[in-house]
């Protein structure tokens, strides 16, 4: 009965990923530190250069082994077209699950403009897809009870490229921030063969955070939230860090499912060094997923390049003539 337990558990954890997966709505943990991912608009919007990568191992021991695994690799500055003031930005993902991989490379830019004691960003986003399918790992058991040749289930490597397209809107301030994403506007749908399709659902998300400064003033408490659905399902992420100095970062938060149940429990610790910024994250399931799998483990790295000119002669350039 324990065995079927674990198969039947196993079956809902894959097509829950499934109806996720549909719409590329990758659940990172560090929301707060990707949403250069969720949301266009986000770009150039510390006034700096900002290169980030985060790396997502998920749900350790389910799909026989073949953790989902993805990475997420972005930068964005700030850019003058002009008197207005814009945000420029790429991004790339790239997500493997079984014999599957999905590749997303994308250019943003986001309009910026003040209103009251904040920033309204408007963001869109546009680039390629490309989904694979390794159907050389295919495997059938050699039976009678398994039919040896199938035209639905590809045996070859096979790829597909399509057109992506989202947009975002960001409103931020020193206090606080709120933002809305929609991904996969398009909906692209992706074709390997005249078997085998896939069709990106579009997705769409809500964000929302404050800093709060205790009487310490070495203390701040940041509390945020975040949403998304594609419209089937829902997700949200309620988070609380604080952070030291400045330097060192902690928290906790938790994962709900669209009924209002809790999902993962998750940990938060990071440390800010000069110009690099690092951030861990355990993702804990409480629900009975955690008889498959001992949880998730996910990794953040920035690298913040001040863009301030320098006032003064400091830095005058001199013709190489007179070195």
């Amino acid at each position: 009965m324990k065995r079927v337990l674990v198969i039947i558990i196993a079956g809902c954890l894959s097509i829950y990923y499934n109806v996720w997966s549909q719409s590329d709505i990758v659940q990172f943990n560090q929301y707060f530190n990707a949403m250069g991912y969720y949301n266009p608009a986000y770009a150039g919007k510390t006034g700096d250069l900002n290169v980030r990568a985060l790396y997502r191992l998920q749900w350790l021991g389910a799909f026989n082994n073949r953790a989902p695994k993805t990475m997420f690799v972005a930068a964005d500055m700030p850019w003058k077209f002009g008197k207005s003031q814009s945000g420029i930005g790429i991004v790339v993902l790239s997500e493997t699950v079984g014999m599957e991989t999905s590749l997303y490379a994308s250019a943003q830019y986001a309009y910026k403009k003040k209103i009251g004691k904040g920033i309204l960003s408007v963001g869109l986003q546009a680039g390629l897809i490309n989904y694979a399918f390794d159907g050389t790992q295919v495997y059938i058991p050699d039976s009678e009870d398994h039919q040896q040749e199938d035209e639905a289930i590809s045996e070859v490597e096979k790829d597909a490229m399509g057109l992506d397209v989202a947009a975002g809107l960001f409103y931020s301030t020193d206090k606080y921030y709120i933002g809305i994403g929609g991904l996969h506007l398009l909906k692209p749908t992706l074709n390997l063969d005249e078997n085998m399709d896939r069709t990106i659902e579009r997705g769409y998300n809500f964000t929302a955070g404050y800093n709060i400064q205790m009487k310490n003033p070495l203390i701040e408490l940041q509390p945020s939230v975040f949403v998304q659905t594609n419209l089937q399902m829902v997700s949200a992420d309620v988070s609380m860090r604080g952070v030291y100095n400045k330097m060192y970062n902690g928290g906790i938060g938790a994962r709900f499912s669209d009924k209002g149940m809790i999902n993962n429990a998750i940990l938060f610790f990071g440390a800010t060094l000069k110009d690099f910024q690092a951030g861990y994250a355990y993702e804990f399931p409480i629900s009975a997923i955690s008889k498959v799998s001992v949880g998730s483990h996910e990794l953040m790295i920035i690298y913040r390049l001040k863009l301030d000119k320098p006032k003064g002669n400091k830095n005058r350039h001199k013709s190489i003539r007179f070195l």
